[in-house]
């Protein structure tokens, strides 16, 4: 009878074992879903990263050329006002007339 009882000890534990192994089994498997998940959502945040640093560098591109010609419509104007004012000085200004 003491086999009996000892076979049926073994047979609940591998039952429990199994139950235990279908677990862990559901664990793993949520696991790896999650890592999946995590690892997709991380390549669509780099690529949108890159595109990001793409379209400041082009900005940026941008930017700088309003910038120069920004700074040469200064400098034309300047010289405008300079040319203006040395005309009218070389023609006695004010008290040339």
């Amino acid at each position: 009878m003491e086999d009996m009882h000892d076979l049926d000890g073994i047979y609940a534990s591998f039952e429990g074992t199994q139950t235990m192994f279908r677990h862990v089994e559901k664990r793993l498997t949520s696991l790896e879903l999650s890592v999946a998940a995590m690892e997709t959502e991380r390549a669509v945040s780099e690529e949108k990263q890159k595109f990001m640093e793409a379209r400041f560098n082009q900005i940026d591109g941008r930017l700088e050329k309003i910038d120069g010609h920004i700074s040469r419509l200064v400098w034309l104007i300047i010289a405008a006002i300079l040319g203006g004012f040395m005309s009218f000085a070389m023609q006695g200004g004010i008290l040339g007339g």
